[in-house]
């Protein structure tokens, strides 16, 4: 008798019978329970630009992107289960799911979703990243589900998807840059939204223990992508020869590239010119680059670390470069741009071939990064400041086809690495940067931007001059209120929470 049971036949088999498990474990489109959401103020929003993908380019505007966050919570048992019935089928799919090839999770698809539009809320548009536009038209031509991307305001952000979610309109996908408490208790778990329990080691557990709380996750991101933000030293190699100075990345390749290294780098341009060199996004940066918070999470609430010995004598650190190292202001891009500073300490986004910002360096060829050097004595930390992830709002309609969106839109396979930074070198230091064992990201614009201006007031603090240790300590006193209230508000949301 012929043995019709060939491995082929098998695999085949197999694969039949997975599509059908995925079918079986997914809530039609327009199904989803919608939510009320109140508004905690009359801030007014934007309207963001309901564009079809490839249609427009209105990223012009977008402000320059270090915002940024951490959160110090415990790794995640990912133990969880969304409590739903489908859940013994999906655990059994969603570990083959993860290793199916974009081909077969397309055909893997359930007709439901196919005719669906899966609508994406972010601040930027599809452009922002180097050929997603093309990666979104071949998911679309591949699945059968449109994808329409929109476009919001950064600073109304929360209250402009709380407002759709109330208007019965929620978007199926937002992007996140970190933990926020208050963006991800407008959103689901990912298990309810998807019936994926996202366990599989294709995603990033890094950002799933980030953005878990109570065992559940509210957004993710691949491990192989593109999409996430290390912090860089950027440089112009054309200001390098001008002054007469080493090549940075000669000295990180060399081994040599050090904080005293970039320090004597930085002296040697002041002296020649007689301005500091060295720009950064905020003046506090250095804390976060060697693992300092400002506000700190314990896994279960946030904490106002301002009075930690490493908060105070970090800000000491950083008020003693005011004038020798950086000048007074902070994040002038063009003004990196156009060479009146040496060095920029910044997220890599901007040096995305797309992106909007130092067009005229890319054009030119004439901008490159490295790492942040070595700091003797001090454990080397890769510091996030955006920890790019992406969740599915309450109330949204389609949000069972994220999983799907995600494999594609997030897949650094999806794009040409040559061409997908400006340069093989940035490449280079992206990946680098992103193998690192030891990382940070922290919370604190968006956890203090509920409270007013005192993340801002501690930045301008350490560009007006020298303090001496027990002055740093009284601005402290001045502000800590404020980061009182900013971390209730924080814990407050956190209490509201499913558990």
């Amino acid at each position: 008798m012929k043995n019709y049971l060939t491995k082929s036949n098998l695999s085949k088999l197999l694969c039949l019978l997975l599509c059908l498990a995925l079918a079986l474990s997914i809530t039609a489109c327009g199904k989803a329970k919608t939510s009320s959401f109140t508004l905690d103020d009359d801030e007014s929003w934007d309207i963001e630009d309901d564009s079809d993908i490839g249609l427009t380019d209105e990223g012009a505007d977008a402000s320059e992107a270090t915002k940024s966050g951490k959160s110090k919570s415990s790794k995640s048992t990912n133990s969880s289960k969304s409590g739903k019935s489908k859940d013994a089928v999906t655990a059994a799919a969603v570990s083959n799911a993860d290793a199916m090839s974009l081909d077969q999770l397309a055909a893997s698809i359930p007709a439901e979703l196919k005719g669906k539009t899966f609508t994406v809320f972010s601040w930027n548009p599809v452009t922002d990243v180097t050929d997603a536009d093309k990666v979104v038209k071949k998911f679309e031509s591949a699945t059968g589900i449109k994808v329409k991307w929109t476009k919001g305001n950064y600073e109304t952000y929360n209250t402009k998807i709380a407002a759709l979610q109330n208007a019965g309109k929620a978007p199926d996908l937002i992007r996140y840059i970190s933990p926020d408490p208050s963006r991800m208790y407008l959103c689901q778990s990912l298990e309810d939204a998807t019936g994926y329990d996202f366990k599989g080691a294709i995603w990033d557990e890094r950002v799933m223990s980030a953005y878990s709380y109570n065992g559940k996750h509210y957004a993710a991101n691949l491990k192989n992508t593109f999409n996430q933000q290390p912090t860089v030293v950027m440089y112009k190699p054309s200001m390098i020869s001008r002054y007469k100075l080493e090549d940075p990345y000669t000295l990180w390749k060399s081994g040599q590239w050090t904080y005293e290294k970039f320090k004597e780098m930085c002296r040697s341009f002041k002296s020649q010119v007689g301005r500091p060199a060295w720009m950064t996004s905020r003046q506090i940066d250095l804390l976060w680059l060697n693992d300092i918070d400002l506000i700190t999470f314990d896994g279960t609430k946030y904490i106002n670390n301002l009075k930690s010995p490493a908060v105070i004598s970090g800000l000491q650190e950083v008020v003693g470069n005011k004038g020798e190292l950086c000048p007074e202001a902070a994040s002038e891009s063009d003004k990196f741009e156009n060479g009146t500073y040496l060095f920029f300490t910044s997220n890599i986004l901007a040096l995305r071939r797309t992106d909007f910002h130092f067009t005229e360096s890319k054009a030119n060829n004439d901008i490159e990064c490295v790492p942040f050097p070595t700091q003797a004595g001090k454990t080397y930390y890769t510091n996030f400041q955006e920890f790019e992830a992406f969740g599915v709002p309450k109330g949204s309609k389609c949000g069972a086809a994220a999983y799907y969106f995600l494999r594609w839109y997030a897949n650094a396979d999806n794009y040409d690495a040559k061409t997908f930074f400006n340069s093989e070198k940035i490449l280079e230091t992206y990946n680098y940067l992103m193998s690192q064992k030891n990382y940070n990201y922290n919370v604190d614009r968006l956890i203090t931007a509920a409270a007013g201006t005192a993340l801002g007031d501690i930045d301008k603090m350490v560009r007006t001059g020298e303090m001496t240790a027990a002055q740093v300590e009284t601005k402290l006193d001045s502000v800590s209120p404020f980061f009182n209230k900013a971390v209730k508000q924080a814990n407050d949301t956190l209490a509201k929470f499913d558990k």
